[in-house]
């Protein structure tokens, strides 16, 4: 069995931090109190990159508790401002493809397997059982909450889609979407002025964002799951294989149309990137230069 490091008082904390891994601490009282709000090891993930290359335990002379602090507070507030834009486009999505297939298919026209595409998940379940039993789960689960309650008693557990759609989470939504017929797809797509597909992988990047601001994860340098198309115009923004951030901000303009959220959002985070501008690294989160006027434009 692998014996794991023991555990270290704040005084030990800080002092292993000086003297094995090269970080740069003024005021130890001002770093416990700092240890003692985020632990270490959540603070530690914001050092990646910034270590010796010959010694990767060692940070690069100069970097300091405040420094990777600094950044940590610039991750938590980024991740505030990212998550309410795309709460917002979350639940015009809800709304439009609710509305669409109630229209076309009938309040319960969800229920129906015929009415999308036969797909199955990596197991080898129907896409849309999965959904559906996601869906019942959540059903029980929130039995107690006012309109969930109402539907189980007076309409006997019986949902129409712009009811039941409020209990999907995104990432379910996003699976809803994916099995749309491809009419379908195309009509809630054409609301965005742009391709069906191109829209499916708008949605995934968007699921991806806002579980990582949901759960308190690190955004700030880490390496993303999904790639959204971009258009010709933004494809210079991909930087290589490794997706980052800024291209999940091309979407969210252009899904926006410079609407009022857009503008909103575009003026704080430069207000934010401002302040932290000497800590952030653009290209740690795959941010151009010309960033402001690219957003902007």
């Amino acid at each position: 069995m692998v014996k794991l490091k023991p555990a270290l008082t704040y005084e030990e904390q800080v002092e292993r931090l000086i003297t094995v891994h090269n970080l740069s601490i003024d005021d130890t009282e001002k770093a416990i109190r700092t240890l003692k709000r985020v632990n270490y090891y959540r603070l530690s993930a914001y050092g990646i990159g910034l270590t010796q290359k010959e010694d990767p335990e060692k940070y690069i002379d100069g970097i300091s508790l405040r420094h990777i602090h600094r950044l940590y507070k610039f991750d938590s507030l980024f991740r505030n401002k990212l998550i309410h834009v795309i709460e917002q486009m979350e639940i015009q999505l809800r709304a439009q493809i609710s509305n669409y297939i109630a229209l076309k298919y009938g309040p319960e026209g969800y229920i129906d397997v015929n009415n999308f595409a036969d797909k199955k998940t990596s197991s080898g379940e129907s896409v849309h059982a999965a959904i559906l039993s996601n869906f019942r789960k959540e059903c029980e689960h929130q039995k107690k909450v006012p309109f969930v309650k109402h539907h189980m008693i007076k309409y006997e557990g019986h949902f129409p889609i712009w009811v039941a759609v409020e209990l999907f989470t995104f990432g379910n939504l996003s699976s809803l979407y994916s099995i749309m017929k491809n009419e379908d797809q195309q009509a809630i797509a054409d609301l965005y002025h742009t391709n069906r597909k191109h829209l499916g992988s708008w949605i995934l990047a968007l699921v991806e964002i806002r579980n990582i601001c949901a759960h308190y994860s690190r955004l700030y340098n880490m390496p993303l799951k999904q790639s959204p198309y971009l258009y010709s115009e933004n494809q210079k923004y991909r930087r290589g294989s490794i997706n980052k951030v800024f291209p999940v901000l091309l979407v969210i303009k252009r899904m926006q149309n410079n609407s009022e959220l857009w503008r909103a959002f575009e003026k704080n985070i430069e207000l934010l990137f401002d302040e932290y501008s000497d800590v952030i690294r653009l290209s740690f989160i795959g941010f151009p230069r010309e960033w402001k006027s690219v957003l902007s434009e």
